[in-house]
């Protein structure tokens, strides 16, 4: 979708190909996304919409429009969150530990930050929470230090996330991470803030002050924005923290052990994600059906043994999208939307699954 741009650079530029006017925004915008989906619709009856690439101020507006009318999925609010959800599931299977019990600090909270923190406040109340005792679990950072909300620039994603000034003594405190990681005691930190660097050992050591088994997952990108490295998570925690970041990492060698590190990528998700929609032909996607593709991302690595990724590697991702797609064609089927004529969901995904041969 082609809106414009606000680059004179580009305006000015005799090879620039895309439309030669300053970017649309507000009512003109949405009214011709809105006649691209009808449009989309027309000509394809089976569709499924995915969005890729929508900045923060038009990705959730776009979603929360669509997605109880048509089988649609934007991945940069939903498919990293189902991925480090994924990601959770596979160290909370290590340790034996709930979801319910953890204390999530999300540090970045744009379209993506808050899209991964919705995704397992979602899934804590499908653990049994209730909305606002799920909310209580979560803390989220962004520019500003910890959001409270009072701030007058909070995104509607963020508003749910932010806090009360009065609940905390030292709220001028809340700017340093290592400060609200102590104040909160969090269990698992994200970053989506691309601030290099942001993950100290000062920050490592204060997880692992709350936590045995603190999950850390640094997974801004790309390299020289990482919030840390992997081996610098395994070493500062002296190999305690569950890592995985969102660039691909070597194998980490600390004290005798392997660590290998999973990718907090979202094509270990959205492939399959799409293939099992298309194949059960789902009205919609629900949350249950995310909750799904999650939780199948565990199983494919031996949780025992020693220096096991938390998320499946690169190397097994044909075998993932096919298990992600099964689970949620039969999620579909489970909540009685799946619509395509072949009611075996495995064989509905192996019969469209694509192999190329040359």
């Amino acid at each position: 979708i082609d809106a414009g741009t606000n680059r004179k650079e580009l305006l000015e530029d005799s090879m620039y190909l895309g439309n030669r006017h300053t970017r649309v925004y507000g009512d003109q915008y949405y009214d011709f996304v809105d006649q691209f989906v009808e449009t989309a619709e027309a000509m394809f009856p089976k569709l499924y919409l995915h969005w890729e690439d929508f900045g923060r101020s038009n990705a959730a507006n776009i979603l929360n429009k669509y997605k109880k009318e048509i089988p649609t999925f934007n991945d940069d609010i939903q498919g990293t969150g189902i991925v480090v959800l994924g990601g959770i599931f596979g160290s909370l299977d290590i340790t034996g530990e709930k979801l319910t019990d953890q204390v999530y600090l999300c540090y970045g909270g744009g379209s993506a930050g808050a899209g991964i923190a919705d995704r397992v406040h979602a899934e804590m109340v499908s653990e049994g929470l209730s909305e606002e005792e799920a909310y209580n679990h979560f803390f989220m950072m962004d520019k500003q230090g910890l959001l409270f909300d009072d701030m007058e620039d909070l995104t509607p994603a963020q508003k749910p996330f932010a806090k009360k000034r009065a609940d905390f003594a030292n709220a001028g405190d809340m700017t340093d991470l290592a400060n609200v990681i102590k104040t909160v005691k969090a269990t698992i930190l994200v970053g989506t803030s691309t601030d290099a660097g942001a993950f100290t050992k000062e920050v490592v050591e204060a997880m692992c002050a709350n936590t045995e088994r603190p999950v850390i997952f640094p997974i801004s990108n790309p390299t020289k924005k990482l919030e840390a490295t992997a081996e610098q998570v395994i070493t500062w925690s002296d190999g305690k923290a569950f890592v995985a970041t969102g660039i691909p990492s070597g194998t980490v060698s600390y004290k005798g052990v392997d660590y290998q590190i999973g990718q907090a990528n979202n094509a270990l998700i959205y492939p399959g994600l799409g293939l099992g929609m298309l194949a059960s032909e789902a009205s919609l996607l629900t949350d249950e059906m995310i909750g799904a593709a999650a939780h199948s991302l565990s199983g494919l690595v031996d949780p025992g043994a020693a220096g096991a990724p938390v998320l499946p590697p690169f190397e097994y991702v044909a075998d993932v999208s096919i298990k992600v797609a099964e689970a949620v064609a039969k999620k579909a089927k489970e909540q009685g939307l799946a619509q395509a004529q072949e009611k075996d969901m495995v064989k509905a995904v192996r019969e469209m699954k694509w192999y190329p041969e040359y």
